[in-house]
């Protein structure tokens, strides 16, 4: 397992490269790929066209679940090694309070996630993600190593919660993953007030036209509802501060490479 980052970063708001080159991410189970940007959590909702089939076909893509690796019994046994290139001020944090988190934050992975101490993992690559200057930062670890605690958990934290538009957006290759990275962000933010939206495919049909603009500060969802929110005006880019892409080896499939460039560009 290993954490790297790279460069590209701005000052409020992140500016996103142009286009995103394809990585082979070997040697894990579980890939995240994370854009200076932001995300958030609280309240779910979820709005989608099931009639448009460009949309479905991105949806469904990449649904084959790659396969898991059990063996991993203490995440903390495992390598997990930092590579970061120039000049870095980062240091592993031992504890949740030495990343400055604020005290709804702590609560929430104290009393809702039951955490004690960072995992590996959470305790190096945390301080890359919360820690200007703000990097971009692939990490891949195995299933169970506290990957996703990671992403979230820095969504939460540079999300200004006063600030009424998307701020953070976490894409995922399947529908049952944006699920489950809500559940998380909502229980790990329950303290936080952060609002959150989930952007899937549903069963009921609402005309796009009639949808509101999306206001919620943290979007998870799958590639064919984000990028039709976005074409449509109803998703802006404007305010993101993080972007997340989660199992990034799935969505960097030669299927899925246009959509990441239209998602970058669109910032």
């Amino acid at each position: 397992m290993n954490a790297g980052s790279s460069t590209d970063t701005s000052d409020a708001v992140a500016e996103l490269p142009e286009e995103l080159e394809s990585k082979n991410l070997q040697d894990a189970n579980d890939n995240a790929v994370v854009e200076v940007a932001e995300s958030s959590q609280s309240k779910s909702i979820s709005w989608a066209d099931v009639s448009d089939e460009a949309a479905d076909e991105l949806d469904y893509l990449a649904l084959e679940p790659k396969e898991r690796h059990s063996d991993l019994i203490n995440p903390d046994d495992s390598s997990i090694e930092a590579v970061t290139s120039g000049d870095t001020p980062y240091t592993s944090a031992k504890t949740f309070e030495e990343l400055n988190l604020s005290p709804e934050l702590l609560k929430g992975l104290y009393v809702e996630m039951n955490f004690q101490k960072p995992s590996k993992i959470q305790a190096i690559s945390l301080p890359m993600i919360l820690t200007p200057p703000f990097k971009n930062l692939i990490a891949q670890a195995h299933n169970g190593s506290g990957k996703t605690t990671c992403f979230t958990l820095g969504m939460l934290s540079r999300v200004d919660p006063n600030l009424r538009a998307p701020q953070a957006l976490c894409i995922c290759p399947t529908r049952e993953l944006a699920i489950q990275n809500m559940k998380v962000l909502q229980k790990m933010g329950k303290f936080t007030g952060i609002t959150s939206e989930l952007a899937i495919p549903t069963d009921q049909y609402i005309p796009i036209q009639k949808r509101e603009a999306i206001m919620s500060q943290v979007v998870i969802g799958t590639p064919g509802t984000i990028q039709k929110w976005i074409q449509v005006k109803k998703l802006g880019m404007s305010q993101m501060r993080i972007l997340v892409f989660d199992e990034a080896d799935h969505m960097l499939a030669e299927v899925i490479y246009s959509f990441l460039r239209f998602i970058l560009s669109s910032s």
